[in-house]
């Protein structure tokens, strides 16, 4: 909607069929555009509004020139209802199929989160890898998620990692059920009818074939492949050549590009990426139990030879010497228990504590260079060499630990990653910090005695705990005095002011995972070692 506001009010009688740019503000139906999410080459996303439910929804509004035939149409229809059925927790809803003054549309539910594409781009920012745990995860929920769609009758037909949705609680849900058959189109101009994205299409759908639920395999085992290794299997110049690789070239071995690459994973996506529909997994419940069973600890056999010999030792032995062991254990026993070990004062033995998540911990981000911005939603916060002095700020509630506990150990962990490449020295400090603060309104310059903090005013001018940063992982820092002086006052818990140390390089550049961060596994946690009265 070229040149118009998007506050317009009610401009979906004027909504353009040939142009359609970015239509936020209009109303399609009973649905209200409210902000545009991004577009590709076949729909646009919106978040919108459905005042009757009361509630947000997603909207894939497909182009115009989409649905200029009533083929088009008939066939949306049809593959819209059957996408509409699937009931599946790593699967989009969808709750509507509709089309107004000349534009289709789907209404999905709405999923806060980040695409697994914006992921994989993020960690290939940072030349880091997938941690294997998390990718067969990811690959396990989506295998399901496929199975129950196959066993309904529906084929994905274009799984690709912009099509999956990682929540904030982290649960991957795979999106565009079905939609690459009801347009029946590709990024490949004049393809003949070829649906799918060329570096993640299975070699019979590059031959112009369909495809099955074997093609979906092939497809997520190019997404495993991905995940695990950071490269995709196939690349070339033109989607064609793309295309002839998957159909001809040998599959570069996962292992050559990723050595650590455990053997059990190879495995998987070798069978996945079979050329032929006959060589990989038959259905997507064997490969997700396939790529479970490759990161599971393996138990060990029984050894029923040895427990037999046990059992024969035991009933030779049997007598005094036996007898007078377990009055030995016994005696001791009480002994221990006599001199205090349970008796004195009934203290429990060492009890671990986590306090972590959005209602235990909160943390902000004190950037120099937007003094006046707060940052308390950002996904990473940034730490830089002495000469520029950014702070992350973290609170932590303690009320669940019991008002007469005794604090033996107290540390807080925090995910990091270097920024860039230069493998530049850098440490973290932590302070025990004493004005008070709101995450929600701190800023750079307020609410300190000057603007970044001031030592001996706003934090403890004594370090808790000094770190070496790794180049990514979890690097911890040692709070307990901190914890303890929170817990005599008979606080809730309180704050800290992380800072890189006075001898790091000035150079040096690194990114700390905060809470806001859509995975969970990867926000910062305080572990409390205690003992407590019972």
């Amino acid at each position: 909607m070229t040149g118009e506001r998007k506050d317009a009010p009610q401009p979906s009688r004027n909504t353009p069929q040939s142009n359609l740019s970015d239509i936020t503000g209009t109303t399609l139906g009973k649905y209200r555009l409210v902000e545009k999410l991004g577009q590709g080459g076949m729909a646009q996303v919106y978040k919108a509004y459905q005042p009757d439910l009361e509630r947000y929804v997603a909207i894939k509004v497909l182009h115009p020139h989409l649905t200029e035939d009533e083929e088009f149409a008939a066939r949306f229809r049809h593959e819209a209802k059957a996408v509409a059925a699937l009931e599946h927790p790593h699967i989009v809803r969808i709750y509507d199929f509709d089309s107004d003054h000349g534009l289709a549309f789907l209404v999905m539910e709405f999923l806060n989160g980040t695409s697994l594409k914006a992921r994989l781009r993020e960690l290939n920012l940072f030349h880091a890898r997938m941690e294997f745990a998390e990718t067969a995860r990811i690959i396990g929920a989506l295998a399901d998620a496929l199975h129950y769609a196959h066993t309904c009758g529906v084929i994905h037909r274009d799984i690709k990692p912009s099509n999956v949705i990682i929540t904030t609680d982290g649960r991957p849900v795979l999106s565009d059920f079905g939609i690459a058959r009801m347009i029946n189109a590709t990024i490949i101009t004049g393809s003949n009818g070829t649906v799918g994205t060329p570096a993640y299409m299975s070699p019979e759908q590059g031959k112009g074939e369909p495809g099955d639920a074997r093609s979906d395999i092939y497809a997520l085992g190019v997404v495993m492949y991905q995940l695990g290794t950071g490269h995709l299997p196939f690349d070339a110049d033109t989607p064609y050549a793309i295309i002839l690789k998957h159909l001809t070239a040998p599959l570069p071995p996962p292992r050559a590009v990723r050595p650590d690459l455990p053997e059990a994973l190879e495995g998987v996506i070798l069978k996945a990426l079979a050329k032929g529909p006959t060589d990989r997994y038959q259905n997507a419940d064997e490969m997700g139990r396939a790529v479970r069973a490759a990161v599971e600890p393996r138990a060990r056999p029984p050894a029923p030879e040895r427990r037999q010999d046990f059992k024969n030792l035991w009933r030779r032995k049997v007598g005094w010497a036996s007898f007078a062991l377990v009055v030995l254990i016994a005696v001791l026993g009480l002994v221990w228990f006599l001199a205090g070990g349970l008796g004195r004062g009934g203290e429990s033995a060492r009890a671990p504590l986590i306090v972590q998540g959005p209602t235990m911990i909160v943390d902000t981000w004190l950037d120099p260079d937007t003094p006046d911005q707060v940052w308390h939603t950002a996904e990473f916060a940034h730490l830089q060499g002495a000469a520029k002095p950014d702070r992350i700020l973290i609170a932590a509630n303690i009320t669940r630990l019991p008002p007469d506990a005794t604090i033996i150990s107290a540390t807080l962990s925090l995910r990091v990653v270097r920024w860039g490449t230069d493998p530049l020295p850098g440490k973290v400090e932590a302070h025990q910090i004493v004005t008070l603060w709101r995450a929600s309104i701190a800023t750079y310059n307020t609410p300190w005695s000057a603007p970044g903090l001031v030592a001996g005013r706003d934090l403890d001018r004594s370090v808790l705990d000094i770190a070496p940063l790794p180049d990514a992982g979890w690097v911890t820092l040692n709070i307990t005095p901190a914890v303890v002086s929170w817990h005599i006052r008979a606080r809730m818990g309180g704050g800290l002011v992380l800072m890189m140390s006075e001898d790091s390089h000035p150079s040096s550049h690194f990114r700390v995972y905060m809470t806001d961060h859509p995975d969970p596994a990867f926000h910062p946690f305080l572990s409390v070692t205690y003992k407590a009265a019972q």
